[in-house]
């Protein structure tokens, strides 16, 4: 028999993975693994070696628990008698992926006459304790630790090699349990977003499958009976002259969100024979890819045409990445405004009309220059290239294609990143 696979670890390797994907399953574990040790305590804890404070819970999102140990005990020993922990003095003796013991760490004949024998341990019965350090990131170690009585004697070897043989499990399970607490703070957060939108918002995946739809979506397509969460996650209208348009428009979005050719997706209201109405504006989304394979590759905004919309700016910049001032100027455009009535523009303390005191010298008019003011005058520098009221363009035509209007309209920047994300695989 080959003694560094010991025999038997099926289940609690089984175990392993399942606390990994499911938080609540870690003292099971903890149970299953003190019982093959021969240990009545287990835990998973964390030790900063620069302040010796310590991590006992998962109140913070933390992997850490405890099982066999009174609760009271544990909060005593995170409030004060980790700071006395005589195992952890030296951290150098805890490299990542070690198996350590304690009487490796602190001799056993001098363990008795420590405060932190007298006043923690022995009230718990525990004298001798062994340790995986699974994880060690510069002063602080994430530890998967037994202990048991003086009666039971130290750890034997056959019992650190079912330790060791535990280790690259349990760092396997540490870092995707890691890894999927990221990913479900960073979806929450997504969601918190999308919910306080003032539109509804439906996100769909490079085949036209709903991902997620806000509440506020579902609330209008409720309301409304223009539209319905079909089978297979699909999006369709009510009526099948509204549906047939809402599939070529959604099509084309995803086409143009996978990086192919299409028609940006598009606009279009619904109309209910009772005089309801739903209004949708279809765009396609830079190809963002999750972990797991899926994209988000269309994202569908869902309004009342009769209820007063919020500010589209904050909308605008979580998704397209526009700056502050992009995203108002995009905003004041759709709605029909010329680049002097946008608040970019009331800024400047400059006065297009006012008189020059020190006009500069006169030169040969153009052939066709624009009327900055009444007078003949010609325009201050800081003011060239600017149009007043007398030459303002003709207020912009308000278009239903929001991505067609980013793409033709916005800055120079924006268009960059249009580009790029019709470009992307």
């Amino acid at each position: 028999m080959d003694v560094s696979e010991p025999l038997g670890l099926g289940p609690l390797i089984a175990s392993i993975y399942e606390a990994a994907l499911d938080n609540g399953r870690w003292n099971a574990f903890l149970a299953g693994f003190a019982a093959r040790l021969d240990s009545h305590a287990a835990m998973i804890w964390g030790h900063d070696f620069s302040d010796r404070s310590a991590e006992i819970d998962n109140s913070t999102g933390s992997i850490a628990t405890f099982t066999g140990i009174d609760a009271q005990a544990m909060a005593d020993f995170a409030e004060y008698y980790c700071q006395r922990n005589v195992w952890m003095e030296d951290p150098l003796k805890h490299g990542e992926g070690h198996v350590v013991t304690s009487s490796s760490l602190f001799p056993d004949d001098q363990l008795k006459r420590t405060e932190y024998y007298a006043d923690w341990l022995r009230h718990q019965d525990f004298f001798y304790s062994s340790a995986a350090v699974v994880s060690k990131r510069e002063d602080r170690s994430l530890n998967v630790t037994v202990v048991r009585s003086e009666r039971v004697g130290i750890f034997r070897e056959e019992e650190l090699q079912v330790i060791s043989a535990l280790m690259p499990h349990l760092q396997a399970a540490f870092a995707l349990h890691r890894r999927l607490h990221r990913l479900e703070a960073l979806s929450q957060a997504s969601m918190a977003a999308l919910e306080t939108s003032t539109f509804g918002i439906i996100l769909l995946d490079h085949r036209g499958r709903v991902l997620h739809a806000n509440s506020l979506a579902h609330g209008l397509a409720n309301r409304s009976g223009l539209l319905r969460f079909g089978p297979a996650d699909s999006l369709r209208a009510t009526y099948a002259a509204d549906d047939n348009l809402l599939q070529q428009r959604l099509f084309g979005a995803l086409r143009t969100g996978v990086g192919a050719t299409g028609d940006g997706g598009g606009a279009l209201r619904l109309r209910g024979l009772e005089g309801s109405q739903l209004d949708a504006v279809i765009a396609p989304l830079p190809s963002w890819a999750s972990p797991f394979g899926e994209r988000s590759s269309v994202v569908v905004f869902l309004s009342d045409p009769g209820a007063v919309i919020g500010s589209l700016a904050p909308m605008l910049r979580a998704i397209y990445g526009m700056t502050p001032a992009e995203a108002r100027l995009t905003e004041a455009l759709v709605n029909g405004l010329t680049p002097r009535n946008t608040p970019s523009a009331s800024r400047s303390p400059c006065t297009p009309c006012a008189p020059s005191s020190n006009p500069p010298p006169p030169r040969p008019a153009p052939a066709a220059r624009p009327t900055w003011c009444a007078s003949s005058s010609p325009a201050p520098p800081c003011c060239a290239g600017r149009p007043t009221a007398s030459s303002r363009r003709r207020p912009l035509r308000q278009t239903p294609n929001l991505w067609e209007f980013i793409r033709d309209r916005a800055t120079p920047r924006l268009r960059r990143l249009v580009s790029s994300a019709d470009r992307s695989p």
